[in-house]
């Protein structure tokens, strides 16, 4: 079943396998609101990912909170929170 924003996810997670981390998050940031909100918080996890990955902990913090108040129960962010 297609949900709409998967591609932007998909897309985000391409662009930080390939260090295009700034590229990866301007996509979850810009693109937000044509995410289902049932998959949001994998769109920000996404961001959150390429904002750590890129060493921009500061960042990284404000993704995980956002991801926090759509699914506190994310093991990857506990550690920001």
């Amino acid at each position: 079943m297609y949900v709409q924003g998967e591609e932007i996810i998909q897309k985000s997670a391409s662009l930080r396998e390939e260090k295009e981390f700034d590229e990866a998050i301007k996509l979850i940031e810009e693109n937000i609101d044509l995410i289902d909100p049932s998959i949001r918080s994998n769109a920000w996890l996404e961001a959150f990912k390429a904002a750590e990955e890129s060493g921009n902990f500061s960042l990284a913090k404000k993704y995980a909170q956002v991801a926090a108040q759509e699914n506190p129960d994310l093991p990857s962010i506990k550690k920001y929170l």
